[in-house]
């Protein structure tokens, strides 16, 4: 309903009412107990008013919430199915990890513990990087050849509610700087090399806490879509 139509509903109504109270007039001749009651229902309406407001907002933000919440989650699933999965396989290949690390890989949405635990056990988790050439260049190759589709990720502003995530693609744009201002394997001298250790080190544990509640989502609201989607990183 556009604005014009409903500015001639609401007068319509207005008009109705009006002609409704002064129906009532003519026939019983009550102005007094008429006036009474229109002023007791005005009374009423303010009140009436603030409680359909607070309800009514409280369901469309809670809507709004549900709705901003399904689209991030399914930006995060783009990403993980898109260049994710292949940086946790590849970085995880040059990791001395924990089992802990392994055991949540290889069981997916399967680990037992809620997703919180899951992650608060990953963030104090040891993981010891050590890239090798091969490791390097592939990395380089699948994020420079995916940065359009990181941008425009990121540049969606659902990602800023998601802090967790936002914080793993600023390391993955970090990593995009240093490919850029470092160059190939054969320049990359022993600092370096000890930098990007470490500067893998902080993407694999973020890409590993953002994708446990990646993939239980997955499982729980595209269960065949999860069951294709999780032997990427096998």
């Amino acid at each position: 309903m556009d604005r014009k139509t409903t500015r001639h509903v609401v007068l319509a109504l207005i008009v109705l009412s009006a002609a409704i109270y002064l129906l009532q007039v003519l026939i019983f001749h009550d102005e007094r107990t008429t006036v009474f009651y229109l002023l007791q229902d005005l009374a009423f309406m303010p009140v009436t008013i603030a409680i359909a407001t607070l309800v009514v907002g409280e369901l469309v933000d809670e809507r709004e919430k549900k709705e901003r919440l399904e689209k991030t989650k399914m930006l995060t699933s783009s990403f993980f199915t898109g260049i994710g999965a292949f940086l946790i396989r590849e970085i995880l290949r040059m990791t001395d990890a924990d089992g802990f690390v392994h055991e949540v890989v290889k069981n997916g949405a399967e680990q037992s513990g809620t997703v919180g635990e899951i992650q608060r056990q990953l963030e104090n988790v040891k993981l010891n990087v050590h890239i090798d050439a091969a490791g390097y260049t592939k990395i380089q190759q699948i994020i420079r050849s995916n940065q359009t589709n990181i941008l425009v990720i990121a540049s969606n502003p659902l990602i800023i509610e998601h802090e967790c995530f936002s914080e793993m693609l600023w390391g993955v744009f970090h990593l995009m700087d240093e490919f850029r201002l470092r160059g190939s394997w054969d320049d990359l001298s022993e600092q370096d090399i000890g930098h990007f250790n470490q500067d893998f080190e902080k993407v694999l544990r973020l890409l590993l806490m953002n994708w446990v509640g990646n993939v239980r989502y997955l499982k729980e609201t595209y269960p065949a879509f999860y069951a294709a989607a999780s032997t990427k990183i096998e």
